[in-house]
């Protein structure tokens, strides 16, 4: 179900295949925390599709 995060949440990597609504986590150095993103069009990650990337990622929450 979209929305929820799950205590599995895989990180961003490069060349993986995120389907709709998979989500990813991503550290932040400066908040010292994870986010979560959630994929909004399904992609073969490159470093210009990664979060924050609207096109590809709608920000859940912070973990």
């Amino acid at each position: 179900m979209p929305g929820l995060v799950s205590d599995a949440t895989r990180a961003w990597e490069v060349n993986m295949h995120w389907p709709l609504n998979a989500q990813c986590a991503v550290w932040d150095v400066k908040g010292k925390g994870v986010d979560v993103w959630e994929c909004v069009r399904p992609h073969q990650s490159t470093p210009q599709t990664q979060p924050p990337n609207s096109q590809y990622w709608r920000y859940v929450t912070r973990r």
